[in-house]
């Protein structure tokens, strides 16, 4: 829009036309431009405080419009408007919670009354219960609804009434208008909603959970209700005072769907608490995850022999690549490996890389052997770490890990590490 406004008024209307997608940004004065946008598919809206009516917002509802992305509130009447004049509308994604009765009203009764929406992301207050269940009561009723995403926890209150609400005799029995048509979801639930997810979404193909976990929930933590969901990326976020026995994350073998897993804290940057984990637990946790390509645990694990364990989480998940574990790596022990252990690696972070089966001095020889011997193992590798810590500073390792990270490149950016340089000379050689 910027680049619109800043032209002479008479070429506007030979540019406007042609606009596919456009930005509406704050302190702009896009008002009374009168300009036919018959074109616009997308349209992002990152401000708008020059508006001074709805009439304003209008010019942009086209018939075109497909999709809409919001980080401004717009009135009651801009949503009414998008249901009236944009009968192609297929996404929405809104930004920002809504701040007042009026704009809860307008969100909902929109979504009451669409009927061409497949993608859907809100980001809806966890403390206003009333909104969240408003929503998602009205969500079900989108009956072309394929993708939603709710930012904001859903209370297992929430889910309970949503699931009940289903029996009640003024919503229809028909299957479409129950979550019928949704098959991915993302959602925050905590672990005691679990087994309420299938009951509301039946029909979905694709989860992706951020789950919480907190001290104050006891020791309920029956993660076997992850068994059966269909989960593509998994967040456990463990509370403070808060602990996940590794005997419960046994379940995920189950889960041959999943793609990401990510076990952080909400204690950072305090002391990181320690994960405790057999090699054999470890081993069987990702003995089925063929699919996984992020692994990233925020917990130092306390296992008996890492080096197994890396091997075989290598061998169990061929496509990973992204790593992040808090354990030693002792790269010397891949050296008679004939295979790439992680062929799909690109990004890896441990806490450090070990010495206990080098012989000799620790010096930049030595370091560049280990690079090395993580070239071949890790291929496609372009971000090697190795600290103990959570904030990312270069100096404050080991000596030796120092040595390593500085001779594989992972000082510099990712786009300038020589792999990247590399495969930009040989994408020019082609």
């Amino acid at each position: 829009m910027k680049a619109l406004i800043a032209v002479e008024a008479s070429r506007r209307a030979i540019y406007a036309p042609k606009i596919c997608d456009l930005t509406l940004l704050p302190g702009l004065k896009h008002t009374n431009l009168n300009l036919d946008f018959r074109l616009l598919r997308i349209l992002r809206v990152d401000g708008f405080p020059e508006f001074q009516h709805d009439e304003d917002l209008s010019q942009y509802l086209q018939p075109a419009l497909e999709e809409v992305y919001l980080k401004h509130w717009p009135s009651a009447t801009s949503f009414d408007g998008l249901n009236k004049y944009c009968p192609r509308l297929q996404v929405l994604d809104q930004d920002v919670s809504v701040r007042n009765d009026n704009q809860r009203c307008g969100l909902v009764e929109f979504l009451n009354t669409n009927r061409t929406l497949r993608r859907v992301r809100l980001m809806i207050s966890p403390s206003d219960l009333h909104q969240m269940l408003a929503v998602l009561t009205a969500l079900r009723r989108v009956i072309t609804l394929e993708d939603l995403e709710i930012m904001g926890e859903i209370s297992t209150v929430t889910l309970e009434q949503l699931r009940d609400s289903q029996h009640d005799e003024s919503i229809s029995s028909r299957p479409d208008e129950h979550f019928g048509s949704v098959r991915r979801i993302k959602v925050i639930v905590r672990v005691s909603a679990l087994p309420l997810l299938p009951t509301i979404f039946s029909a979905m193909t694709d989860l992706s959970l951020n789950l919480r976990v907190d001290s104050n929930d006891g020791h309920a933590h029956d993660l076997d209700a992850l068994v059966g969901l269909p989960l593509e990326s998994l967040r456990l976020h463990v509370g403070a005072g808060a602990r996940v026995p590794s005997e419960e994350l046994l379940c995920l073998r189950d889960t041959q769907s999943l793609k990401s897993l990510i076990i952080n804290t909400s204690t950072f940057p305090s002391p990181m608490p320690k994960f405790k984990v057999t090699n054999y637990q470890f081993k069987q946790i990702f003995a089925n995850l063929s699919r996984l390509e992020t692994l990233l645990c925020m917990f130092p694990l306390d296992i008996p022999d890492p080096d197994t364990a890396l091997k075989d989480l290598g061998q169990s998940c061929p496509k990973l690549e992204t790593i992040r574990l808090y354990c030693p790596i002792d790269i010397i022990a891949w050296m008679d490996i004939p295979e790439p252990v992680f062929p799909s690696l690109k990004f890896c972070w441990f806490s450090k890389v070990s010495d206990r089966n080098l012989l000799g001095e620790q010096n930049e020889t030595t370091a560049q052997l280990l690079a090395e011997v993580l070239d071949r193992h890790a291929p496609n590798m372009d971000r090697f770490v190795a600290l103990d810590r959570y904030t990312f500073h270069p100096n404050a390792g080991d000596q030796l890990s120092k040595m390593t990270m500085r001779a594989h490149g992972r000082i510099k950016e990712t786009g300038q590490t020589r792999h990247a340089k590399e495969q930009t000379r040989n994408m020019f050689m082609q």
